[in-house]
């Protein structure tokens, strides 16, 4: 399995989605943003809370699978790439 991070870590669009599926798991409200304390409970809810932890890593799975290749490896597109 290979990951191409160095395209992903270049991608906004999956820094926007990582950030989007990760608070939503989470349940991240308006008012988090607040104030450091308000953020840190959160952390600490989502660190004490097995099933928040778990849809949260779901989530990030979700946002690195790539639909185009089997599973999470980029390694089929990558190697038609260097095929052409």
């Amino acid at each position: 399995m290979k990951i191409n991070w160095k395209a992903r870590m270049k991608n906004p669009y999956f820094w926007v989605g990582l950030a989007a599926v990760v608070m939503t798991a989470v349940g991240v409200s308006p008012e988090t943003f607040t104030s450091w304390e308000i953020l840190r409970q959160q952390l600490g809810e989502l660190l004490g809370n097995p099933f928040l932890l778990g849809t949260a890593l779901l989530a990030v799975l979700g946002v690195l699978t790539d639909t185009s290749t089997k599973g999470l490896s980029d390694e089929k597109q990558n190697k038609q790439k260097e095929g052409e």
